[in-house]
């Protein structure tokens, strides 16, 4: 069977990631397509992916209206060229226009109930669309929801397995407590009018977080440059790694307030959209959610002045863990059943 990946944000590629080897061991060709999106085609060459590179849909409006049609066609050439039986990707309207255009069975994944733009994009063509039992969004007919969420493809101890000596190589301590904060760039349309951290309380917060725990900031944009000290330098591909050992988590990225959940971290997501997968995994005590700088600061006092912190969120994940599927061998699943004939 022939099937087509797209790709077109960093996550996606660690969500896939199993899928793709998975399928190939199976026997299955697969073509991956993706657009420029942050470090996603650093991350695709660091696991030695070969891929299509489709372009980047841009940062303004205007832009990305007028790359809509350009990546549109380009994803139309590419199965015009391989003709794949299934085409999968996460909210990618241009998988399910191909897919629809040229009749091929298109499975779309979403966790992300306010990207309304994308979802109108690609519900009317998408052949199954698989969220999470936890999303909060009824998609109609098309809808098929699993007990599990998109970081357990990547993050379950089947597939991952976090590596201390690799701190060691990084020149972080192992006895030194210290947390990952994330600064998201606010650029996706999804993102038009939410917020997370107050910009000129930035700078304070990071101040008052250090005298708990080392900060250690990873950031879409740029950052001030009395930030800069606190920059996360070590490569984008083994960031779960060190995100294991933390004290805590704190950001904007919800995906990487999930991720450290599913790692038994503590995790504060701050940021005014709301989503099913973050609140499921604040259900199970492993995350708190605020749009209140402060309020965030005051979580994170809470979490890493907690002893007990770390094994209550180790505890919560077990339950977590023994509730949810192998997400990866679900998509598997799902895409050979797509690919039979009837």
């Amino acid at each position: 069977m022939k099937i087509v990946i797209d790709i077109n944000h960093p996550a996606h590629v660690h969500l896939f990631k199993y899928v793709i080897r998975e399928l190939r061991n199976r026997g299955h060709e697969v073509i991956i397509t993706a657009s420029q999106k942050e470090v996603s085609f650093r991350l695709l060459d660091e696991y030695g992916f070969d891929y299509i590179k489709m372009g980047s849909y841009g940062d303004t409006l205007l832009q990305k209206l007028f790359n809509l049609f350009v990546l549109d066609f380009r994803m139309l050439r590419t199965v015009w060229k391989y003709k794949p039986d299934v085409l999968m990707g996460m909210g990618s309207f241009r998988a399910a226009h191909a897919g629809f255009l040229f009749g091929k069975k298109t499975i779309i994944l979403d966790d992300t109930e306010h990207a309304a733009v994308e979802i109108a994009l690609y519900k009317p063509f998408a052949t199954k669309i698989l969220t999470p039992a936890c999303f909060m969004t009824d998609l109609g007919s098309k809808q098929v929801r699993y007990e599990g969420c998109h970081e357990l493809a990547y993050l379950h101890p089947k597939y991952f397995t976090p590596d201390p000596t690799l701190l060691d190589k990084w020149g972080v301590s192992r006895t030194e407590k210290f947390a990952v904060v994330r600064f998201v760039s606010w650029k996706a349309s999804h993102d038009i009018g939410q917020h997370g951290f107050v910009d000129e309380q930035k700078l304070n917060f990071i101040k008052e977080l250090a005298k708990y725990a080392r900060p250690y900031i990873t950031s879409e944009g740029t950052l001030p440059p009395k930030l800069e000290p606190y920059r996360l330098k070590i490569p984008v591909h083994q960031i779960h790694h060190l995100m294991a050992f933390a004290a805590l988590y704190v950001g904007e990225g919800a995906t990487m307030a999930s991720e450290s959940a599913i790692l038994g971290v503590p995790a504060v997501y701050i940021n005014t959209l709301k989503l099913g997968y973050v609140n499921m995994h604040e259900g199970y005590g492993l995350l708190k959610q605020t749009t209140d700088t402060q309020q965030a600061l005051r979580y994170c006092i809470e979490w890493l002045t907690d002893p007990a912190a770390k094994e209550k969120c180790r505890a919560a994940r077990e339950r977590l863990l023994a509730d949810k599927i192998d997400v990866t061998d679900y998509l598997v699943n799902t895409i050979e059943q797509a690919g039979r004939p009837g």
